[in-house]
């Protein structure tokens, strides 16, 4: 079984200044390691749910999790991690949705080459060096608010914030002609904004890598269990459809980053935390995963370096965040048999997808 929670959730906002992060854990464990586990950190008398967010707060607490984070069952093999940096992903998000659109209709393939990568790694570089903030800040705040209320009013300012940026005396000439590239992209909007609201949420995305790295560890289609949270109940119709495709199993996608469709589950319910242990392990590792990312200045900060220090902590290989030179480089090279993107519109439904 396989047991799903997230931290950090705010939906397609993507400009939350104080939860920078989205962070998604799974746990696999089968029954007799639970009860092991349950017995040796004294979950019974313990006598109420582990919440990550009330337990490190006092000492009582920060004891447990002591106990259940240096758990020799809990490690790399039993748990996985992912997290998404927001901000980074506004301008992945705008080039997939807005960049992609366009060359798409121009019969031009974004991801050979990981152009799409670069494009979103140059746009966010540039944007955080920029010394004109305010500007940055009002054309990211206009794209997320563009997705989440398309209008004639909230395109025209997402459009004209672009120009202004565009034009702006600080800005460079390589960004300049990466926004550019955004500015022609006017034609195909209505297009490009006709999903829904959740297109920018991360549970997607990360869900999706990780239910793929477990399939790749064990070659099992593990049953699955959600919290009952907005995240999971928004999207669990579209992953069960992703699961339900009628298609033999195929891996598409480019080098290590390819993806096996149908979607390799088995059974996906939701479940009320307080009655499921998995699940509230997974709240403590995606808390604290967020909590470990997150920059703080307070009282709690040494208890943070002391979680960052864990070795489940310390490498995340499945994020959606700003790439590595050598990232970018190896994607660069990397080829796909099988296109996703042909893939998903020669066997998917286009109203589901």
């Amino acid at each position: 079984m396989l047991y799903f929670d997230e931290s950090g959730y705010t939906g397609p906002d993507l400009t939350n200044v104080s939860q920078p992060y989205f962070a998604l854990a799974s746990v696999r464990m089968a029954d007799d390691e639970i009860a092991r586990l349950k017995k040796d950190i004294g979950y019974c008398e313990w006598g109420k749910e582990l919440h990550f967010k009330s337990m490190y707060t006092n000492p009582q607490g920060r004891q447990m999790l002591d106990k259940i984070f240096n758990h020799p069952l809990l490690d790399s093999n039993h748990v996985l991690l992912s997290f998404a940096y927001k901000r980074y992903c506004i301008y992945a998000q705008i080039v997939d949705m807005l960049v992609e659109t366009r060359y798409y209709n121009e019969g031009i393939n974004l991801y050979e080459g990981a152009v799409n990568l670069v494009l979103a790694n140059g746009l966010y570089y540039y944007a955080i060096q920029h010394p004109n903030k305010d500007l940055v800040a009002e054309f990211e705040n206009n794209f997320v608010t563009m997705v989440r209320t398309p209008s004639v009013v909230s395109i025209a300012d997402f459009y004209r914030t672009t120009d202004k940026l565009r034009r702006d005396t600080a800005t460079e000439f390589v960004f300049f002609k990466m926004l550019s590239e955004i500015s022609c992209t006017m034609p195909y909007i209505k297009e490009a904004l006709s999903v829904s609201k959740f297109h920018i949420d991360l549970t997607i995305p990360l869900f999706s890598v990780s239910v793929q790295e477990w399939y790749k560890r064990t070659g099992e289609k593990e049953n699955i269990s959600f919290d009952s949270s907005e995240p999971f109940f928004v999207n669990k119709k579209f992953m069960e459809y992703l699961r339900d495709m009628d298609v033999p199993e195929t891996a598409v996608g480019y080098g290590k980053s390819k993806h096996v469709y149908p979607l390799p589950v088995g059974k996906m319910e939701i479940v009320r935390s307080h009655e499921v242990f998995g699940i509230q392990l997974a709240d403590l590792f995606a808390s604290a995963l967020v909590f470990a990312l997150t920059p703080r200045d307070d009282k709690f900060q040494l208890y943070q370096n002391k979680i960052r220090l864990l070795p489940i902590f310390q490498k995340v290989e499945l994020n959606v965040a700003p790439s590595s030179e050598d990232l970018i480089e190896e994607r660069m090279k990397e080829t796909a048999e099988i296109d996703p993107i042909t893939f998903l519109c020669k066997y998917g439904d286009n109203a589901k997808i």
